[in-house]
């Protein structure tokens, strides 16, 4: 216990010391001012300076401790010339009106002085030393929106540093693209959209001891255990009386991502350091100690775990490309890893970055990335009026993260944030490209689509209008690869409590023209009856099913009003379904009864018998059915 206190009092001491220090670098502007004052000042009058500067340090380190100010080197120096200018401008009023032995210039209204000078004069002449300060703070307010002007011009013009140090692979078709491959059942799609999961977490907030005093606030996708889920902290919900009472989290909530049917589960493992703690159990002023030189990326650190399920906070440093141009440097960032447990901060190069941690880099970085890339690789004159617009693109706004641009999905054990890149011209509805951008290494892939396909925010609208009649809302549009094919999947949700109710399968075919998708409540029967509508309108054959061959007898069997035969087999519980508007269905299957011993293959499903097993017509047999049709007579 005794080491335990040494090291959180040494931990104080440093977090204290830490600020001190920043605020002394920018209030360190003041040095200048300062002695010239005590040169000019009379004795009452430096000591009375000499407060006033010891105050202003006190309130400076008051403001930086708890705002969090960013520390990138740009940021600092403005901090720096702040104090500077300001002081300059105070001390020189009062040397000329205070300590300049009552002198004061005659007053004059000639020509030469100018209106400007004319009218400073009558002013400072009615107010007195106060009309020199104010018009004084007037020219140092001038003074620096003329430098932030400066600043956000060679920002915005020459953005080509900041393209420059984006790792990027740029390939010229989609053929390696890390689109995933949908072949079989095993390979379903995100269905939890962020929406459903953080309702169903919310829900499940009665899950430990005064769950009332705590609140759901931020979530991220990760990998755990090579599956994709979503990750919650339990966070302070009341201010600070809360926290002073508790101290601590109690864990953080978990569900699965690819499966509709997960329940939220929670984790329990109490936490000291986190993003609503207050003093320095503040995961984001931790991480802020360790920062100096970077700006922190994003409104708050995020919580990733470990296969153990140990809990960190994650937060992306980067840092300016110079004084005068405030974008990103993309290839020299850091990455700062907060233990909530022991409140231990390392920070890491992106090199360096433990094995556990999938998203390195936050979306808001990836986002400002993807639109810097598609807009200004070829330069700033390209993107203006004034040039030739050739190849100029933007990322489109059917995400869930990075200000909605980017949606997050895993692809051979990693997570990739996806964009589609369309064009400027907002007449046109067709994708141009797509961007993958590993969450771990921030290299952005590009690759360009030949074909015609369209956009996600015309899936959404597609689904939500022309195929849905239950006016449900489209979220979370995902590209996958089917049979060769880009296809759409839209997870389709409740407007009111945002209850995954709906897959929609489309086809990414320009508008969809072929009219091709399918509506199911699960991914493995939703996908089977879009094969089966692809084979049909396109020939292109779906890969065979995977699953086993199964037998036995019809024990029950419904015709449904949307074409389809739904059927039991006796001692078995599973639902299988045949599709009478396929392409391959015959139109003797229409006699199937109670009793008929059949055999097929169907992709496979849970064995919970909540989603319905599409049977492969190529491999249906009914032994109680004519196998062959009969010759004409004569």
């Amino acid at each position: 216990m005794e080491k335990r206190n040494r090291l959180l009092l040494k931990g104080v001491k440093f977090m204290l010391s830490y600020f001190a220090l920043i605020t002394l670098v920018e209030i360190s502007g003041l040095i200048i001012p300062y002695i010239w004052f005590m040169i000019v000042a009379n004795r009452r009058g430096r000591t009375w300076g000499t407060i006033a500067v010891i105050i202003l340090f006190l309130i400076s380190y008051v403001n930086t401790y708890f705002s969090l100010p960013d520390l990138a080197y740009p940021s600092l120096i403005d901090g720096w010339l702040m104090w500077l200018i300001g002081g300059l401008i105070v001390v020189a009023i009062l040397k000329r009106f205070v300590y300049g032995n009552g002198q004061t210039p005659a007053k004059t209204d000639q020509a030469g002085d100018g209106i400007i000078g004319q009218a400073i004069n009558r002013f400072t002449g009615a107010f007195g030393w106060l009309g020199k300060l104010a018009v004084g703070i007037v020219l140092a307010v001038i003074v620096f929106i003329i430098l932030g002007s400066v600043t956000q011009l060679v920002t915005k013009m020459n953005p080509r540093p900041a393209v420059q140090s984006i790792k990027t692979d740029i390939n010229d078709d989609t053929k390696n693209a890390p689109m995933p491959v949908i072949k079989n059942s095993s390979e379903t799609p995100v269905v939890n959209a962020p929406q459903t999961v953080s309702t169903d977490m919310n829900n499940s907030l009665n899950s430990f001891k005064n769950s009332n005093v705590y609140d759901l606030n931020h979530m991220r996708v990760q990998m755990y255990r090579k599956k994709m889920v979503y990750v919650a902290p339990v966070e302070f919900s009341g201010g600070f009386w809360r926290y002073i009472h508790y101290l601590k989290v109690p864990g953080y909530f978990r569900t699965d991502a690819t499966d509709k049917n997960a329940d939220p589960k929670f984790v329990s493992k109490p936490m000291k350091y986190t993003p609503s703690a207050y003093f320095n159990s503040d995961a984001d002023r931790r991480i802020s100690a360790h920062s100096l030189g970077y700006s922190m990326v994003g409104p708050t650190s995020q919580l990733e775990i470990d296969d153990k399920g140990t809990p960190y906070y994650v937060r992306t440093l980067a840092k300016p490309i110079s004084y005068l141009n405030r974008n990103y440097d993309y290839k020299h960032y850091k990455v700062a890893v907060l233990n909530t447990i022991t409140g231990k901060v390392n920070v890491y190069s992106p090199n360096n970055v433990p094995k556990f941690v999938d998203i390195a880099v936050s979306p808001e970085l990836v986002s400002q990335e993807v639109n810097l890339f598609g807009r200004y690789r070829k330069g700033f004159w390209n993107a203006t009026s004034f040039g030739g617009h050739s190849g100029v693109m933007q990322p489109t706004k059917a995400g869930t993260e990075g200000g909605d641009h980017l949606t997050p999905y895993a692809y051979k054990g990693r997570v990739y944030y996806f964009t589609g890149m369309t064009s400027v011209n907002e007449h046109q509805s067709s994708i141009l490209g797509y961007a993958f951008v590993d969450a771990r290494t921030n290299t952005l892939r590009y690759y360009r689509e030949h074909g015609n396909v369209m956009t996600p925010e015309r899936a959404i609208s597609y689904a939500q209008q022309d195929i849905n009649p239950q006016n449900y809302r489209g979220t979370l549009p995902l590209l996958y690869r089917i049979n060769g094919e880009p296809t759409w999947v839209v997870s389709m949700l409740d407007r009111d409590n945002n209850s995954f109710m709906k897959f929609v399968y489309l086809l990414a075919d320009g508008n969809n023209q072929s009219g091709t998708y399918a509506v199911g409540d699960d991914a493995q029967s939703t996908l089977a009856l879009f094969n089966q509508r692809l084979e049909a309108k396109t020939g292109v054959t779906p890969s065979a099913p995977t699953g086993k061959t199964v037998s036995g007898t019809v024990d029950r069997i419904v015709r449904t009003n949307d074409n389809k035969l739904l059927f039991i087999l006796k001692n078995n519980g599973q639902v299988y379904q045949l599709d009478t508007s396929a392409k391959d269905f015959k139109p003797i299957y229409q006699f199937i009864s109670e009793g008929d011993k059949v055999s097929f293959k169907s992709e496979e499903v849970n064995t919970n018998g909540l989603a319905t097993a599409t049977v492969s017509l190529s491999t249906f047999k009914d032994q109680s059915l004519p196998t062959t049709t009969p010759k004409a007579t004569k």
